[in-house]
């Protein structure tokens, strides 16, 4: 451009000379001058877009450098995910050949279980045969050994209803021996009344000192939930033995200051009215009001003979007999 204006300069200058043919070519040189013109004015507009396009790139420039950035970071971060995920991965694959390995032995061990246990149902098999067997040899043998009990129980009852109906006439003997010897201390006591304290007699028996009625209780305790209507001493120790209406045949220690029980023998149906030991103290006897008797023994409080049915006489000689016999009952020294 700076040349067209030179050359423009120079053809005015000559313009004297030849200012016909000169015209054309300073007119063609404006021409292209302004053509020129215009053509810097686009390329200064195009610069100026391509600056403001150059900016926005070089801005894009930036976030595709940020992003790639980012998309690095992502990228390690990943990587180390891999790599934590492979090492995982490797520790799952031995966990599970070992779980594999573990799952084997333990299906030898149950196949070996199971044969085992195949082997002890056969033996249990066996087992609750021969138990079979011997419990209906044990049933049969308590079957023989109850036979042979009852048999001695009623041999034993027998004797026992002979011993009662002996101590029935020896309480009989002894109480008309008692009547007896009480009119007879009556009468003595009469034909003293004219003889003074200080009378020396001889061959005289304190009969008062001996047979004195107590004047107090010695020992008082609640034996049963109603009436006493049976007492027994037994004939070893100081064990007293009474029955009530509450169907129970208890058992009292006084050989200490206080009574203290010593078992209570139950089984009876009705209201306990007599009771009687054998001459050992080891058995005890106990009649009750349903007309049965039944035996205890004293050591383990068992009961031996249950619902004994007594003879009739034996029961109507009971009724009547009955409330004589156990309602006397011997003084407790102290």
């Amino acid at each position: 451009m700076e040349k067209l204006r030179g050359e423009i300069r120079s053809a005015g200058s000559g313009a004297a000379g030849q200012s016909t043919g000169n015209a054309g070519y300073i007119a063609s040189l404006e021409n292209r001058l302004a053509y020129q013109q215009e053509e810097l004015s686009e390329l200064h507009m195009k610069r100026g877009e391509n600056a403001q396009l150059v900016v926005d790139l070089n801005m894009r420039l930036q976030q595709k450098e940020k992003l790639i950035q980012s998309q690095e970071e992502r990228l390690t971060e990943l990587k180390a995910l891999n790599k934590t995920l492979t090492v995982e991965n490797q520790q799952y694959r031995i966990s599970r050949s070992e779980l594999e390995e573990l799952n084997l032995v333990l299906r030898d061990e149950y196949q070996a279980l199971q044969l085992e246990f195949t082997h002890l149902e056969k033996k249990l098999r066996k087992v609750q045969d021969e138990n079979q067997q011997m419990v209906e040899k044990l049933m049969k043998y308590k079957t023989s050994d109850a036979e042979k009990l009852n048999e001695e129980n009623e041999n034993f009852i027998r004797r026992v209803y002979l011993v009662f109906h002996l101590c029935l006439r020896l309480k009989e003997r002894g109480r008309k021996k008692h009547a007896k010897l009480q009119k007879e201390l009556e009468d003595a006591a009469k034909d003293m009344r004219g003889l003074s304290p200080d009378s020396n007699i001889p061959d005289c028996v304190p009969f008062a000192t001996q047979f004195a009625v107590p004047n107090k209780v010695s020992m008082v305790f609640d034996a049963h939930e109603g009436e006493v209507s049976a007492v027994k001493w037994s004939p070893v120790g100081r064990v007293l033995a009474t029955g009530g209406a509450d169907r129970k045949l208890k058992l009292w220690d006084t050989s200490k200051a206080s009574v203290e029980s010593k078992g209570m023998l139950v089984g009876s149906n009705a209201g306990v009215m007599s009771i009687d030991y054998d001459y050992t103290g080891t058995l005890v006897l106990g009649a009750s009001n349903d007309f049965a008797a039944r035996v205890w023994t004293v050591s383990d409080q068992r009961l031996r003979v249950s619902q004994v049915r007594l003879p009739s006489d034996f029961q109507t000689n009971m009724k009547q007999n009955c409330m004589l016999r156990t309602r006397s009952m011997h003084p407790i020294n102290s």
